[in-house]
């Protein structure tokens, strides 16, 4: 086993055989990151490396842990970066990360949406803008997809609905406004009409009225007959100017009445747009709509995809492959969970696990879950259920804000449930390399079992998932182990 230094940014190795002291790790985990904590005494100190710069640079060199392979190849188990580094008289001490670390605390500044889609997208998508600025990138990738979905296009449907209604809305503002001008145009139409009428009227009255004065005068047949045909023109005049009055009101009622219907259609459409735009809320609120990482909130880029895998119920692994430049380096999401059952490897008191087994409880007794989810106060999405026990029935509290369905609740519900219920089990244990289990053939998931006969009254066997593990040595690891909830 080796560790190899690497700058950051330059890619140039600083040293292929660090003379690394491990107090801890290096760790494998499951949907977490490893630790290592390690020390370089003195006298083989070397404070800086050919390029000037410290050996070990906060944030700036990389170390990655290497086995040489059967055929000579070399194999990258572990790839870290130096989160912390203080030089003294002892030599260096050192803190480092997995990789996944590096965005851990660190503030996510793009914005992620996800409207119904694969929440690795979403994953893949914070990595890579995190990779995007300057200093950024450093060779890191996101493998693998779920069949689940994240967010819904609800914030989508809600928004087409509310550009619909308002359309509809300065629609029937516009033909309700129609209506009143085509009210008013056929009033002040009347009232302009009615006066011309009113005037020819007039005017054939007042020619009426003089031909009875000069019949009553006994004026000659001529000036008679003169004002007869005065009578006659001003006939025809006030018989065309009622004509036009009765012909336009006749068309502004038609108008008025077609405005109306126009209006009256536009209301009722603009009714049922706004019906749908209050039925696409409810929906939205009831569901939820997109999922958003980001924005003026600069969550913390390594808690957001924590949640995300909480969520949405898929987990993930690291790995770290060899090359000779920059880091070939990838988070890979296996859904619903990484691991397989490992009938092949053996984990016996008898043969190869070194430590006492000690059994612990996972905690209270439940076969009851109330759950609280995404929401406040009264509008918190609540869930509760309970298994058959023949136990008195105990509850515990669930309280998961990022489950924004019932589904996602009732999974976290169900789990926590079957933890409580989980049998006495061994939370860690120690093995040594063994034909049959040589270290390092498991990975992180994979479901084991367990055997310890060396106490005939209580013989344990049981399955547990490997949770995280950790070298000691070159023939040593240490595993540390969760029931199997599934």
């Amino acid at each position: 086993m080796r560790w190899a230094a690497q700058r950051f940014g330059t890619w140039r190795w600083l040293d292929y055989e660090v003379p690394l002291v491990v107090k801890e790790g290096p760790e494998w985990g499951r949907s977490e990151y490893g630790i290592v904590r390690a020390s370089v005494p003195s006298p083989v100190v070397v404070p800086l490396a050919d390029d000037g710069r410290d050996m070990f640079e906060e944030w700036g060199t990389f170390l990655h842990h290497e086995e040489e392979g059967a055929d000579g190849t070399v194999i990258r188990e572990w790839t870290g970066i130096v989160r912390q580094a203080t030089l003294d008289a002892a030599g260096w001490d050192l803190t480092i990360v997995e990789f996944p670390g590096y965005l851990d605390d660190l503030p996510y500044e793009g914005l992620a949406r996800a409207t119904g889609t694969d929440p690795a997208a979403l994953v893949r998508q914070i990595v890579a803008d995190v990779q995007s600025v300057p200093n950024g990138w450093h060779g890191v990738t996101v493998e693998g997809s779920t069949p689940y979905k994240l967010g819904t296009t609800f914030d989508n449907d809600v928004a087409a609905a509310r550009a619909v209604m308002d359309a509809r809305k300065r629609t029937y503002d516009a033909l309700t406004q129609s209506k009143n001008d085509a009210a008013k145009e056929m009033q002040d139409l009347g009232s302009t009409l009615g006066d011309e009428v009113a005037t020819a009227r007039a005017l054939l009255n007042d020619a009426n009225a003089a031909l009875a004065a000069l019949l009553a005068a006994g004026a000659d047949r001529a000036q008679v007959e003169s004002q007869r045909a005065a009578i006659a023109a001003r006939r025809a005049v006030y018989d065309t100017a009622l004509a036009g009055y009765n012909n336009e009101l006749a068309a502004g009622r038609w108008a008025l009445s077609a405005a109306k219907g126009n209006k009256d259609a536009a209301k009722v459409a603009y009714d049922d747009a706004r019906a749908a735009y209050d039925a696409m809320k409810k929906l939205r609120q009831d569901r939820g709509g997109a999922h958003e990482v980001g924005g003026d909130d600069l969550p913390n880029a390594y808690r957001a995809i924590t949640e995300i895998a909480e969520t949405c119920g898929f987990e993930w692994r690291t790995r770290s492959r060899y090359s000779e430049g920059a880091p070939d380096l990838a988070i890979v999401i296996e859904a619903p969970r990484v691991g397989v059952r490992r009938s092949d490897l053996v984990f016996d008191t008898a043969v190869n696990i070194v430590s006492e087994l000690k059994l612990t409880t996972p905690g209270k007794y439940a076969n009851a879950a109330v759950g609280v989810g995404a929401g406040e106060g009264a509008k918190a999405l609540r869930r509760s259920m309970s298994t058959p026990s023949q136990r008195m029935r105990r509850t515990i509290v669930v309280d998961d804000k990022g489950a924004k369905t019932a589904a996602t609740l009732d999974a976290a519900m169900r789990r926590k449930i079957r933890i409580a219920q989980a049998p006495p089990y061994p939370s860690e244990i120690e093995v040594i390399s063994h034909p049959n289990c040589p270290i390092g053939a498991w990975g992180v998931g994979d479901t084991i079992e367990v055997v310890d006969e060396t106490n005939p009254a209580r013989p344990y066997r049981g399955l547990l998932r490997i949770a995280s593990w950790q070298r000691v040595g070159r023939d040593r690891a240490k595993l540390r182990l969760e029931p199997d909830t599934n």
